[in-house]
């Protein structure tokens, strides 16, 4: 199940199968005709295939111009839980007859079916690419420049990374040729724009001259060719590097880091981070903010040592106190990790327990047996170990 069925360029789709690895259907894409693209971009995207592109809905830094995998599906090939097979969407790009079934099984995270094949559609690739980097004393400043620039065009992505991001992008590209060394500040933006090359050119000159105005900034500078895909690869690579800078990292055994991948609204996002820096303060341990500022996706690292049960709940304490944060500012429990065991259990806070009960009750449509990925989004067990919400009674385990 991992053959490239199909690449057509007048109508602007290709046919997978759900085992392809996203970074051949890239290769693929790029060396076809004029150049083409699907232009999500997970952290994985080196790695991950297709079929988990689409039951996680995948996304990226690049959500903010041009959204998510769903935004690129146009049709799917499954089998129901029954044994059933069928085929939702067409070609089309502009439809309104019927529910919208291609969507309900983006992101369902294989619970609704088994996908076996995809039509998605693609892009004409850009003609260049150019990042702009801007440095600054805190993470506040930063978020108020970014708003700047999301008022003054759309990028097609505008990352935010904190001071130990810094530091974790510079060991990976320590290990580069020519070397890139980051400025060490308190936080900086990593702006990528695309287009042709007239556009980008004037677009990072018009991002330059605001950093250049801000008081806050300091050093903006501008990347392309190789130095600008060097610091992607960085920045995708800056968990691991981060993993490899921590004095716990041989001892990975009782260390437990935690990645939430809250998403809000981007007016929210300063009172988020200065909320969960004092959360996780309270508690005397480590944390990492970074992630995709421009579409409200930050990724909020929190690590603590688990070498008895008081540590373990104290996680569990802690990550329910930053869920209930996150869904207070009207965000979400997850932006594009997904669920799965980690997070099903606060689901109902975020949607309530009577869209829960119909969700699960769309799951027995295509799934009368609970034999799909069980356990997952809808059902769950009562206990989660280490990620089991405090308060058991706002949990609908029905």
């Amino acid at each position: 199940m991992n053959k490239i069925l199909e690449i057509n360029i007048e109508d602007n789709y290709a046919v997978v199968e759900p085992g392809v690895l996203f970074k051949n259907l890239r290769i693929k894409l790029s060396n076809t005709g004029r150049g083409y693209w699907i232009p999500c971009n997970p952290g994985s995207a080196d790695v991950c295939t297709i079929g988990g592109m689409i039951a996680n809905d995948a996304s990226g830094e690049s959500a903010i111009k041009y959204g998510t995998t769903r935004d690129y599906v146009s049709s799917l090939k499954v089998i129901l839980g029954t044994g059933e097979s069928l085929q939702f969407g067409n070609l089309v790009k502009k439809t309104v007859s019927g529910l919208d079934l291609v969507s309900l099984f983006v992101g369902s995270e294989g619970t609704l079916g088994i996908l076996t094949e995809a039509t998605l559609n693609i892009l004409a690739l850009p003609e260049s690419f150019k990042t702009v980097i801007g440095f600054f004393d805190s993470i506040e400043t930063a978020i108020i420049s970014a708003k700047s620039i999301k008022d003054t065009l759309t990028p097609m992505s505008l990352e935010l990374l904190d001071r130990i991001t810094i530091m974790g992008m510079n060991a990976y590209l320590a290990r580069l040729t020519p070397k890139i060394t980051l400025k060490n500040a308190g936080a900086a933006l990593l702006i990528r724009l695309d287009g042709d090359d007239e556009i980008t050119t004037a677009h990072a000159n018009k991002i330059i001259k605001l950093l250049n105005m801000d008081k806050t900034s300091s050093d903006p500078e501008i990347f392309s060719g190789f130095k600008h895909n060097y610091l992607w690869k960085a920045r995708d690579g800056a968990g691991p590097s981060l993993g490899r800078l921590s004095p716990r990292a041989q001892n990975v055994g009782t260390f437990f880091p935690a990645s939430l991948d809250f998403s809000v609204p981007f007016s929210k996002i300063s009172e988020l981070m200065d909320k969960f820096a004092k959360i996780v303060g309270a508690y005397k341990i480590g944390s990492v903010r970074y992630g995709h500022l421009g579409d409200g996706n930050v990724h909020l690292i929190c690590s603590t040592p688990i070498t008895s049960e008081d540590d373990v709940k104290k996680f569990s304490t802690i990550q329910g106190d930053l869920v209930r944060l996150a869904i207070s500012l009207g965000g979400s429990v997850t932006a594009e990790h997904g669920c799965g065991v980690w997070k099903a259990p606060y689901l109902p806070l975020e949607h309530g327990k009577e869209a829960m009960n119909l969700m699960a009750r769309i799951k027995k449509v295509f799934d009368p047996n609970n034999i799909l990925n069980p356990g997952k989004l809808y059902s769950y067990p009562k206990k989660m170990s280490i990620f089991s919400p405090e308060h058991e009674e706002e949990i609908n385990h029905e």
